[in-house]
């Protein structure tokens, strides 16, 4: 698995975002925490008041909480996302076959389909040379992840497509998680101050509710989003497909040209 390094511009989206947001949750559970002492409590609200403090605190654990959130895999979110669409969204076109949402991922199967329903013939043509012999019972990552390693390699402006897209679905991923745990702590939290003071912290339910809804929006939307992230590497994988071919590429070097 990728993981950028520290001080890369793509792990600030989808590592230190998601570590952050749950790292500030996890803070705020643990001084309402019903059993959490006045010591402790007194500690954290020193350090969210000192900014030098809380800025360090945020950049160490964050980044730290996001790279655990990490090697937390898309798949469960995915499959969680393919088993709701399965079952409440409609088919838009009735060309469509509902592979897409049976599918496991890179998808295979569902863009050769989009090939002969939606692209060109050329395009049909490259998938049936390259992608469509990669097809195997399994997912096959090991050929997604050849593609995109070529594509970066070969084409700066494509790479950063595929940059792009791979970070939208590992920061939704990682956003996911991040809602998930935080939603169970804040839920773990009123159930406890109702039993322990019988308390029923309102302002807590409104921004669990909250989460859960941010968690349902994203199981709505999630299998899309990675589909379009391996409609990308697949689009970028087109444009250099005389690298995917076995094709020479022409010398476009006028140095070399005689005169």
């Amino acid at each position: 698995m990728d993981i950028p390094a520290i001080g890369e511009a793509r792990g600030i989206f989808e590592i230190f975002v998601p570590g952050t947001f749950l790292l500030l949750n996890l803070g705020f559970v643990l001084y309402m925490f019903p059993y959490t002492d006045s010591e402790i409590k007194s500690l954290i609200s020193a350090g969210a008041s000192n900014p030098a403090i809380a800025l360090i605190i945020a950049v160490s654990f964050g980044y730290l909480i996001g790279i655990l959130l990490r090697l937390f895999r898309p798949e469960f979110p995915d499959k969680l996302s393919a088993r709701w669409l399965r079952i409440f969204a409609r088919r838009e076109d009735p060309r469509e076959s509902r592979i897409w949402s049976t599918e496991e991922f890179p998808y295979i199967t569902w863009i050769g389909e989009s090939c002969s329903l939606f692209l060109s013939k050329d395009a049909q043509d490259f998938y049936d040379k390259t992608w469509k012999l990669r097809k195997m019972a399994g997912q096959n990552k090991q050929f997604f992840n050849f593609a995109k390693v070529v594509i970066i390699s070969n084409d700066t402006q494509a790479a950063a497509e595929v940059y792009a897209a791979e970070a939208l679905t590992r920061y939704i991923s990682g956003m996911f998680y991040a809602l998930s745990f935080a939603f169970l702590l804040l839920l773990a939290t009123i159930v406890l101050s109702y039993l322990v003071s019988g308390q029923l912290l309102g302002g807590l339910i409104f921004i669990v509710s909250a989460y859960l809804f941010a968690i349902l929006i994203i199981l709505t939307r999630f299998r899309f989003i990675r589909i379009k992230e391996v409609e990308v590497v697949f689009a970028a994988s087109y444009k250099n497909k005389e690298h995917f071919e076995g094709k020479k590429t022409r010398n476009t070097d006028t140095s070399t040209n005689k005169g």
